[in-house]
C-alpha cells in the first residue's frame, strides 16, 4: 500500500495529473440543477484530489468531507482553497485516507461523489469500498460515480492491472442497498466511460 501511495505522490510531484482539470464536470453541475440542496446536507468526495469539486459542493451550501490518498494533492487543494475560496473553509474537511478504509462511519451524507476512484481499485478491494459508501450515505441519499468501462482482455495494456467496471458490475456491487437511477455514457478520452447515479433505498 505504501508503494501505491508513493506512486500517487509522484504523479502529483511530476504533474502527471490529467484528471486535475480544476473544472467541476457538467454531469455533477446538472445533478444539482435538478435536485434541491439539503439545508443541512453533508457531502463526501471520495478521491477528491486537489478539492475542486469539494469547493463546488461547499459553494452550494453543503458541508463537505474530501477523502484523498495523496498528501500532496490535499496540500495543493488546501492552498487553492485558502487563496480562492477561503470563505468556504468552515464547511470543508479534508482527510488523507484510503477509500477502502474510510476513517468515518455514519456520516449520513445526502450525496457521495466519486470521479474515477472506484474503477482503479483492485477487484478484491471493491467490497470494502462499497461498505464505506453504504455506511456513510443517508437513506434517500445519492451516489454519483464516474468510471471507465472494463476493456476486453485483448484490449488491455499488458503491463498494467485491469481498470474499469464490467457490465452491470456497479449495480451488482451496491445491491441491495443502492439502486440505479440512471446511467449516462460519457465522452471517452482514454477509454469508454459512464456516469452512474444511484440512490440508497
Amino acid at each position: 500500500m505504501n508503494q501505491i501511495r508513493e506512486q500517487w505522490e509522484e504523479n502529483y510531484r511530476q504533474g502527471r495529473t490529467p484528471w486535475d482539470t480544476r473544472v467541476t464536470p457538467p454531469e455533477v453541475v446538472q445533478f444539482w440543477k435538478e435536485h434541491p440542496v439539503p439545508s443541512s446536507g453533508v457531502a463526501l468526495d471520495l478521491g477528491c484530489g486537489t478539492a475542486t469539486n469539494v469547493a463546488y459542493l461547499a459553494g452550494l451550501g453543503l458541508t463537505v468531507i474530501g477523502c484523498e490518498f495523496s498528501a500532496l494533492a490535499l496540500a495543493t487543494g488546501l492552498e487553492r482553497l485558502r487563496s480562492d475560496n477561503a470563505v468556504l473553509l468552515p464547511r470543508i474537511r479534508l482527510i488523507q485516507a484510503d477509500v477502502t478504509l474510510l476513517p468515518i462511519r455514519d456520516a449520513r451524507a445526502s450525496y457521495i461523489l466519486d470521479i474515477g476512484c472506484l474503477h482503479g481499485l483492485e477487484f478484491g478491494l471493491r467490497p470494502a469500498y462499497i461498505q464505506g459508501v453504504v455506511a456513510n450515505l443517508a437513506a434517500g441519499g445519492y451516489y454519483q460515480l464516474f468510471a471507465f468501462d472494463l476493456l476486453p482482455e485483448a484490449e488491455r495494456p499488458p503491463d498494467k492491472p485491469p481498470r474499469g467496471m464490467g457490465e452491470h458490475e456497479v449495480e451488482a456491487l451496491f445491491a441491495p442497498h443502492l439502486q440505479i437511477v440512471e446511467i449516462i455514457r460519457g465522452n471517452p478520452d482514454r477509454q469508454p466511460c459512464r456516469w452512474y447515479l444511484l440512490r440508497k433505498v
